[in-house]
């Protein structure tokens, strides 16, 4: 039996950790704008890549299967985008074989206005559109969201508990608003990351 699609209209801040060597969410600004967060970051040169990645990579995420279209994805609140981003980083040390405890991540905080209509995920009582251990179920879901050309979807995180996040899959719902001073430095002890800073 499919899923419907509850439609909500999602509007404020929404924020993203984002790996502070990693420029993806350029192409979201213009060229000033990206002159500026540059300088806030403190990068020397400017670059242009797209702010959604064109494709989801080789193992895709929670909306975006692989190789399919990507996603930018967001948390309401810093502590939402913390612990998803422990988990997945935790993941790609452990992936990389011999990845030594102590190995450090930086992350800059970064905030976005949202305005969009999002497909409402977090009404689904199903676990399969929140399997903390499988992306796969909630692929489809949503393929049929940007059939509804709808701007993403709002949904539970499957990492902390009453966390919300977005997948935004269009440009017109996303416009970045500023960089939060200071960064997140995420440490690989061997077995998880944790933040120290």
């Amino acid at each position: 039996m499919a899923l419907s699609l509850r439609v909500i209209r999602i509007l404020g801040p929404w924020v993203r950790l984002h790996r502070a060597e990693s420029d993806i969410l350029a192409g979201l600004l213009s060229a000033e704008e990206m002159a500026a967060v540059n300088r806030r970051l403190g990068l020397s040169a400017p670059s242009a890549p797209v702010w959604v990645p064109p494709g989801a990579g080789d193992a895709g995420g929670r909306f975006a299967e692989p190789h399919g279209p990507g996603a930018l994805y967001l948390g309401r609140e810093l502590a939402t985008c913390l612990a998803q981003v422990e988990h997945h980083h935790a993941l790609g040390c452990r992936a990389s074989v011999g990845t030594p405890p102590g190995t450090r991540a930086v992350f800059r905080h970064l905030v976005f206005q949202v305005d969009g209509r999002m497909a409402d995920a977090t009404a689904e009582r199903s676990a399969r559109l929140h399997d903390p251990a499988s992306h796969g179920p909630s692929w489809g879901y949503g393929r049929r969201v940007r059939a509804a050309d709808l701007d993403g979807v709002h949904y539970r995180s499957a990492r902390r508990r009453g966390g919300r996040c977005l997948a935004v899959f269009r440009s017109r719902a996303a416009a970045f608003s500023r960089v939060e001073l200071g960064a997140v430095i995420l440490e690989w002890d061997g077995t998880a990351s944790r933040r120290i800073v």
